[in-house]
């Protein structure tokens, strides 16, 4: 038997129990708001085993409704590799239905198109890979690549999901006359067929209160219907019969998935949360998180250091950017300490992180009798996809409804997949 303090460290553990409650609570919340479709992203965790779990596929005799996970995002060629062996594997929903959700370019498409025709012929057809397309030069080249690659047996479509920006101003056309266009240039395509909208609700991770998250996610709907309306009429006008209510509609992020709900009757809706599955400090902020009890994601670390002086009066870890990454939070701080709201992790190096703590003049006394060198403590990331990326392998604890704790035992390993 081996307890997380036996573990070298930095490590990243996973709590098993709180990973499975957080997926089947996103279910449940996604059907309780009338979205009846789940779509989970792969990217936090980018493991097969996680990929399992968030599917539900193994969860028998649920007493209480849940949304139905329809298929997955991934966000880098392996996490696309991870999923489409799984749809070969398991050969149904939700593992045959993945978008890669990132905006396409020509360099990926070769890999893409040789993992399509591995999903299709192993399902005899009913796989798909979608791509998303937000500028009228990806639907070009699109449409070249494929016009290359079709023979007089076999025409390639690619299917298509058009990303909107309905707020966040990163990635999406506007839902304008641009995105009227672009969605017309698709559906009027030989080689694409527009399968969808998706738009991200990333700038819900700056919010933390509740209206205005509602806010958020209203105009998030609005938007999407507006443009639905807007595209079905032009559609009209130049005598298309493309039916716009076919369309899936792909919305969501972890901060505003318990805010999204369907008051508006878009047809086919679904959501796609990533981080909820891990947690972490951002998601404790937002309130997305509850508690630390739902936390499934942490760093181990080593103590390594006593520094009993005026200066510092505090302890040092082995877990340093190199583990945590320096993502910010509204909260401030490199991390937290699990358990110890008293401590504040304040300073951080390539290595190692300085925790000490709270006071508003600094001169607190640190409990060191609590924190003996070479024992372990539990750090919560800042950004759990980022910390998860850090590392080659998960250590997974399962004690049910126990927390966590450095006597925890080790009873999985999992393995995430790594590059772009």
């Amino acid at each position: 038997m081996m307890l997380l303090d036996d573990l070298p460290t930095p490590a990243f553990i996973v709590d098993k129990h709180a990973f499975q409650q957080n997926c089947k609570a996103a279910r449940a919340a996604a059907a309780k708001n009338g979205i009846p479709r789940l779509r989970p992203h792969v990217k936090t965790h980018k493991t097969i085993e996680g990929c399992i779990i968030q599917a539900g596929i193994h969860s028998a005799g649920e007493e209480e409704s849940l949304a139905d996970v329809i298929g997955f995002v991934a966000s880098t060629l392996p996490e696309l590799a991870m999923v489409v062996k799984l749809g070969c594997q398991y050969k149904r929903k939700p593992f045959t239905d993945v978008i890669f959700g990132i905006p396409i370019c020509k360099s990926k498409l070769l890999e893409i198109q040789s993992m399509s025709h591995e999903l299709t012929s192993a399902t005899h057809g009913e796989g798909c890979i979608h791509v998303i397309v937000d500028n009228p030069q990806q639907a070009t080249f699109l449409e070249e690549f494929a016009q290359q690659n079709t023979s007089d047996e076999n025409t390639q479509r690619w299917s298509v999901f058009l990303k909107l920006d309905t707020g966040y101003h990163r990635a999406g056309i506007t839902c304008e006359k641009a995105g009227v266009n672009l969605a017309t240039q698709i559906i009027n395509s030989t080689h694409l067929v527009l399968k969808g909208l998706y738009t991200h609700c990333g700038h819900s991770y700056n919010i933390q209160d509740s209206g205005v998250m509602k806010e958020t996610t209203n105009q998030d709907h609005s938007m999407i219907l507006g443009f639905l309306n807007t595209l079905r009429s032009h559609l009209k006008s130049s005598n298309s019969k493309f039916d716009v209510s076919s369309l899936s509609i792909s919305v969501g992020s972890t901060p505003s998935m318990f805010s999204h709900d369907n008051a508006l009757k878009i047809p086919n809706i679904e959501l796609h949360p990533g981080n909820y599955v891990f947690y972490d400090r951002q998601q404790l902020w937002t309130g997305a998180c509850s508690s630390e009890k739902s936390i499934g994601g942490f760093v181990l670390s080593r103590i390594i250091g006593h520094y009993d002086d005026e200066h510092r009066n505090a302890i040092m870890v082995d877990a340093g950017a190199t583990a945590l990454t320096k993502e910010s939070t509204p909260q401030g701080s490199m991390c937290s300490v699990l358990g110890r709201p008293d401590l504040e992790c304040y300073r951080m190096s390539q290595e190692i992180t300085m925790i000490r703590c709270k006071s508003e003049d600094g001169v607190k006394p640190f409990p060191f009798q609590e924190f003996p060198l070479g024992s372990t403590l539990l750090l919560i990331p800042n950004h759990s996809c980022l910390a998860a990326a850090c590392f080659e392998e998960y250590h997974v604890v399962d004690g049910g409804t126990n927390s966590v704790s450095t006597e925890s035992e080790v009873v999985e390993r999992w393995c995430p997949v790594k590059g772009w």
